[in-house]
């Protein structure tokens, strides 16, 4: 009857308890689910806003000026950067995009020209050019005699 008894004194034990492991992943799990964050099914786009300017002032040729006092102005109307931020958006959009001609005044301050320059480059406006430079071709030269 010796020989039927189990005797585990001397064996190693070769099952492991997975019982503390399944605790520990289920603890991670719930974890993770509680950190992701929830999953919005929202689609967010832009809406165009009706307070903006109008495309019927954005011709197919525009000019932009800066004046000597460094008053921006939209073929021939004073706007603000924020307002110019928003025509050019506009004129972005229009196909073929327009072209904007951009000629400042001689005694504008540089750094409204630079923060206009900024405005437009920052827009995506591609059809920008500059105009008038060639009156600035003998700065600073004696008159030809």
């Amino acid at each position: 009857m010796a020989a039927t008894s189990l005797s585990l004194c001397g064996e190693p034990l070769a099952e492991m308890n997975t019982t503390p492991l399944i605790d520990v992943m289920l603890v991670l799990l719930i974890m993770f689910i509680m950190a992701v964050p929830l999953a919005s099914h929202a689609i967010e786009f832009d809406l165009p806003r009706g307070d903006g300017p109008k495309p019927e002032h954005i011709l197919k040729e525009n000019r932009l000026t800066i004046a000597a006092g460094g008053a921006i102005a939209w073929n021939g109307k004073g706007l603000s950067e924020a307002e110019l931020l928003a025509t050019l958006r506009v004129a972005e959009n229009i196909v073929p995009e327009p072209l904007v001609l951009f000629e400042p005044d001689g005694a504008a301050p540089y750094g409204q020209t630079a923060r206009v320059l900024r405005v437009v480059k920052g827009s995506g406006l591609s059809a920008f050019a500059f105009v008038g430079n060639e009156r600035f071709a003998s700065f600073d030269k004696p008159e030809p005699r």
